[in-house]
């Protein structure tokens, strides 16, 4: 690849490859009909990979992990658009696995639980008969 142009027109291939070939989804309407459903796949980084390698016979993995400085502008814009597609996409209800794309864009949310007990440890020495540990009955009056 000669510039960081060729990347971004590759990267914009891809989006309208993705944004034409949607994946389709059976519904069941109120009626009980069934219909056909189109869902838009989101932009993926192994997507955009796989996309260029198999269209262009080579490997664009080293661009995108900022391999070459003069590709870093291009591909930070590129990563950007893609974890905005996911994380919009996830927030509007487009796409419904928050967990996942959560994961692939770093985020997480994060608790903290302190928890606090006091533990009174027993010390019994089986050997030890000084102390009386015998059961009591009760007194009956």
């Amino acid at each position: 690849m000669n510039n960081p142009m060729e990347l971004l027109a590759m990267w914009d291939e891809y989006k309208k490859y993705i944004d034409t070939h949607l994946d389709k989804e059976e519904v069941v309407t109120i009626k009980g009909d069934i219909v056909e459903k189109k869902i838009k796949k989101p932009y993926l980084k192994s997507g955009f990979e796989s996309f260029v390698f198999r269209k262009y016979k080579f490997s664009i993995k080293d661009y995108l992990s900022n391999k070459y400085e003069e590709f870093s502008d291009v591909v930070t814009c590129i990563r950007n658009e893609w974890e905005e597609d996911q994380v919009s996409g996830t927030i509007t209800g487009k796409y419904k696995a928050a967990n996942l794309v959560a994961r692939l864009n770093g985020l997480k949310e994060t608790t903290e639980t302190t928890t606090t007990a006091n533990v009174r440890i027993l010390n019994v020495d089986p050997l030890d008969d000084s102390a009386d540990n015998s059961v009591k009955k009760d007194l009956q009056p």
